[in-house]
């Protein structure tokens, strides 16, 4: 048997359920597009069902299997939630605000950072493209890596500054719906990449269904937030991270994916995100992650 922390890491993902829930009905009052809010919530159903088992394991269960179970559904959920705001962002907000950040980036550099990645080579393109594409993926393999080197208290903790991270920037989406400049700033060529970068961008498109999930840029808040996690508890391995994760931030804009307004915004809320969280685990009584297992490998 060990520990078990309360469940934090269910009630934000219930106050996210309960926020873009609100947000549903108001729009369909308000706008009366009525399909795409039952379609928004027939995506978010199963998910609620899945976080009041998640809820349910917190609570009654203190094995390491339920630890894992309820890790395992916050991180599934994300994806599916994030599909879901292709229906409610028309529905809350008919128009994007992409010349807000277009003036913004103009204001603040001079000039339209997104076309600094004009006339990149094919290898480049290539490489940054599997790298922006690898953010997910790169998350949860933070956790994992702390789960190793700092045991379960740590582990506990960067799920829960994770997916805090992942659901603020969903609702940055929804408060500020946002075109990327690839589809408002006007390019001499497409970025071509030499193998897999096309069919990477398609399925990026096809997933991003809308593409107004540009404000703040996630990409940049959840990179930020691994590099902070993996220095805490698995230092070892932020040197390992540290130069993809930059590229990664640089993608974002060179891809013409961001606004360069959007990564200094996700970038600069990572810490306070993860001092929140951080804030929402101690006040739950939580075990410090700091006193875990295993010390932390200073490399």
């Amino acid at each position: 048997m060990v520990d078990r922390p309360a469940p934090a890491i269910e009630r934000v993902w219930l106050c996210y359920l309960a926020c873009v829930g609100c947000l549903a009905v108001l729009a369909s009052w308000h706008h009366g597009n009525h399909a795409d809010v039952y379609m928004f919530c027939a995506v978010h159903l199963p998910v609620l069902l899945a976080v009041t088992v998640s809820y349910w394991l917190a609570v009654r269960r203190s094995h390491d299997a339920a630890r894992w179970v309820r890790a395992a559904i916050a991180v599934i959920g994300l994806p599916v939630v994030f599909t879901g705001l292709c229906w409610l962002l028309p529905a809350v907000h008919p128009e994007p605000y992409e010349f807000v950040w277009l003036r913004l980036d103009r204001w603040l550099f001079g000039a339209d950072l997104a076309r600094l990645g004009d006339g990149m080579p094919a290898w480049l393109v290539e490489v940054l493209q599997w790298n922006y594409a690898s953010f997910y993926g790169t998350s949860i393999l933070a956790a994992l890596l702390v789960r190793m080197h700092a045991g379960p208290r740590a582990f506990d903790r960067s799920v829960l500054i994770i997916v805090g991270t992942f659901l603020v920037s969903y609702l940055g989406y929804l408060l500020f719906p946002t075109i990327s400049p690839a589809l408002v700033l006007e390019h001499p060529k497409q970025l071509t990449g030499v193998w897999f970068t096309e069919p990477i961008r398609q399925s990026i498109d096809a997933w991003e269904a809308n593409s107004w999930d540009c404000f703040p840029s996630g990409h940049a808040m959840l990179t930020i937030t691994n590099l902070i996690i993996l220095w805490r508890w698995a230092r070892r391995w932020f040197w390992v991270f540290l130069s993809p994760s930059l590229a990664l931030i640089a993608s974002t804009v060179l891809l013409r994916y961001h606004w360069s307004s959007d990564v200094i915004v996700g970038a600069l809320g990572a810490w306070p995100l993860c001092l929140a969280c951080d804030w929402l685990a101690d006040r739950d009584g939580w075990p410090s992650g700091e006193a875990s297992e295993r010390p932390v490998s200073s490399g």
